[in-house]
């Protein structure tokens, strides 16, 4: 490799690489122009491996390698052979798709013993998706397409560890795919873009998938900062057997106008009781202010978790053509 690139020069020691990040977005418009990824539901990881020395590195900059004894022999994946490597640790449900919720059961996890019990329950699988630096040479200044292709060659797939494919073009067919396979979204990147260490650039685009979904309103938590005297979040829930059941409160995507509407809204139903079959708990739910269960919004929300409580809720308008009681927790 340094062989192809003398212009790169060798380095010294493994460098310490903070990992690129994406921008939020919608497909591209010109497709042909990008390249496609499977977006992975996971935690983020930069490993610098040096012989059998593996340290994994977290964008909060920990190192969180004892807590993934599988990963110990990723060294292996490239010959023992210096190399930097980015990609996500992950952790598959039992029909083989990403899930947050079982990788939850392996973070935080510091202790050797504690870590390999749980590796032996919920393995991950470490998934590569570019070379920053290999056998002396800063690939991360290389084009994607460069780095993806000598990706490809030098890192020899395991059981914990595996290069997922990308394409060129074909971003809405990939999306479909993801969609109909309840991933969290695509990755699209520019071909010719350099890594940029440690910044949110646009040369990386997140597209994600994400669940719609009517709700019912049963209350509401006040709010802070510049919201005090204001809503803060909404508690949401649906109904299962005939019983509306509390899923979790959303508190993003408000317009300061649409928190003074609902507002207006939410005084006129207020009620002493709660509306939902098991009171809610959870930070500030002390303070919750209950309404008559008849005010119905739609949400957009990455999943469910197994607890059934909805990851990354954003509210997106009041639903005036739906009847609460017709809200199911099954749509």
């Amino acid at each position: 490799m340094a062989s192809a690139h003398p212009t790169l020069g060798p380095v010294a020691a493994l460098p310490t690489i903070e990992p690129m990040k994406a921008v939020a977005g919608d497909l591209p418009v010109d497709d042909d122009a990008w390249a496609y990824e499977i977006k992975w539901d996971g935690m983020r990881v930069v490993a610098s491996l040096d012989g059998e020395v593996v340290r994994l590195r977290t964008t909060r900059r920990a190192d969180v390698a004892v807590g993934y004894p599988e990963l110990s022999r990723l060294g292996t994946a490239v010959r023992n052979r210096p190399a930097v490597l980015d990609g996500e640790v992950v952790a598959f449900d039992d029909e083989g798709r990403p899930s947050f919720a079982r990788l939850g059961e392996r973070m935080h996890v510091l202790d050797a013993t504690s870590a390999m019990n749980r590796a032996a329950i919920t393995p991950v699988v470490f998934i590569v998706f570019d070379l920053l630096h290999f056998d002396g040479v800063d690939s991360w200044q290389l084009p994607y397409v460069e780095r993806r292709r000598l990706l490809t060659e030098l890192v020899e797939p395991g059981e914990h560890w595996q290069v997922p494919a990308h394409q060129l073009g074909g971003g809405a067919a990939l999306l479909d795919a993801a969609r109909d396979r309840d991933l969290e979204g695509i990755v699209a990147k520019r071909p010719a873009s350099a890594y940029e260490p440690g910044r949110r650039s646009h040369a990386w685009r997140k597209i994600k998938v994400r669940h719609r979904q009517e709700f019912v309103v049963g209350g509401w938590l006040p709010g802070g900062g510049n919201r005090e005297g204001r809503m803060g979040s909404l508690m949401l829930g649906c109904h299962s057997d005939g019983r509306l059941a509390w899923v979790g409160n959303v508190g993003t995507g408000f317009t300061m106008a649409e928190l003074d509407r609902l507002g207006a809204r939410l005084e006129v139903l207020d009620t002493d009781d709660c509306p939902f079959v098991e009171r809610p708990v959870g930070p500030g739910t002390r303070h919750a202010r209950w309404v008559r269960p008849e005010l119905v919004v739609e949400v957009e929300f990455g999943e469910w978790t197994p607890d059934r409580r909805l990851r990354h809720p954003v509210y997106l308008g009041e639903r005036t053509d739906k009847v609460a009681s017709e809200v199911t927790c099954d749509e």
